[in-house]
C-alpha cells in the first residue's frame, strides 16, 4: 500500500472545501487519515465550529474503522438506530 502523502491530503481537503462551495455547506472543518487511522492532515475554514477538528476526525475514523465511506455510514446509523 502507498503512503498518503501530505500533499495528497491537502488536494483531498481542498477538493472537500471546493465542493461544499458548490453545495454552499456552512463552514467545514476536514481531517484525512491513513489506512492505520492516523491524522496526516486537519484543515479547518474560518467560522467552521470549535469542534470540526474531533467532529471530522471521529467521522473518518468511523469510516475507516467500518470499512465503507462516511455516507455509507451515516445512512447504516439510520437504518440501525441502536
Amino acid at each position: 500500500m502507498t503512503a498518503l502523502t501530505l500533499e495528497k491530503a491537502k488536494q483531498i481537503i481542498d477538493a472537500a472545501f471546493a465542493r461544499g462551495a458548490e453545495l454552499k455547506l456552512r463552514p467545514l472543518g476536514v481531517s484525512v487519515l491513513d489506512a492505520g487511522a492516523h491524522l496526516v492532515a486537519f484543515q479547518r475554514q474560518d467560522g467552521a465550529s470549535f469542534l470540526r477538528p474531533q467532529m471530522s476526525a471521529g467521522k473518518a475514523y468511523s469510516a475507516l474503522a467500518i470499512g465503507m465511506g462516511s455516507r455509507r455510514v451515516e445512512a447504516f446509523a439510520k437504518e440501525r438506530p441502536h
